[in-house]
């Protein structure tokens, strides 16, 4: 068995998760609509669907919810024409092409888990005997999406274990699912990163790990609003054990 957790970015929020021969990615698929963050390359995609180098025989796919630069069920539907992964993980209530990719998927033998909040608070996964994966629902991020359904995620590799915020609301959530869990890795965004209530939650709260990873970045040329200075300009003097997800295919190894 290989014990190592090899973890490598891909884009925005999109990271594939390799441990004991099985793979994860998480929000990988998704378009380049209707957001202001950097997108899969064309190179990307077209290996993700031929499953080329490091995307051949992907295991599990799991969706934090349904935003564009997160999510695509279209572009899931495309992909599953060409991959069959073991499962999908992604939420119950959505667009009616998530129904679609439901279908379709169970269709291809492919187990879909879908999520909602009152299933997750009763159940977790284990999808091989030694990984774990418990889904808990959280708001999102901004009052205006507060209609959008929003899962993250604690995955436990034998005794390590990480946990997905993706753009959970660290404002008004007291993330009660992990406060008694020793966690390794937690991945957040730049702005839980960068503000007063989100560093507390880091420093002194259930957000707590042993190292921090902070995605969900714009590329260069695609921070508009200047998410990277910022992120940067906060970790120059961070006592935290901090990784910045900056470029393509950057890799953390636990």
């Amino acid at each position: 068995m290989n014990n190592n957790l090899k973890i490598t970015f891909l884009v925005n929020a999109a990271c594939l998760i390799e441990y004991d021969g099985k793979k994860f990615l998480i929000d990988g698929i998704y378009d380049e609509n209707n957001h202001q963050f950097s997108n899969l390359s064309a190179n990307q995609w077209e290996d993700l669907k031929n499953g080329s180098g490091c995307f051949a025989n992907i295991d599990y796919l799991l969706f934090t919810h349904e935003h564009g630069d997160h999510f695509s069920a279209q572009m899931t539907m495309e992909y599953i024409q060409y991959q069959k992964p073991r499962a999908i993980f992604m939420q119950k209530n959505g667009t009616n092409d998530l129904k679609i990719l439901a279908q379709k998927a169970m269709e291809k033998g492919i187990a879909c888990i879908m999520l909602d909040e009152t299933f997750c608070k009763e159940v977790y996964f284990q999808p091989e005997k030694n990984i774990k994966i418990k889904a808990f629902h959280t708001a999102h991020l901004d009052n205006f999406y507060k209609d959008v359904e929003h899962f993250c995620y604690i995955i436990q590799f034998d005794e390590k274990k990480i946990l997905i915020t993706a753009d959970a609301d660290f404002m008004n959530e007291d993330f009660e699912a992990v406060k008694d869990v020793d966690l390794d890795i937690v991945f957040v965004n730049p702005f839980l990163y960068a503000s007063k209530k989100g560093r507390d939650l880091i420093q002194n709260g259930p957000l707590h790990a042993r190292r921090v990873i902070v995605y969900h970045i714009p590329f260069l040329d695609d921070d508009e609003y200047g998410l990277r200075k910022m992120t940067e300009m906060k970790a120059e003097n961070d006592g935290i054990n901090v990784k910045l997800f900056l470029e393509r295919n950057e890799e953390v190894v636990w």
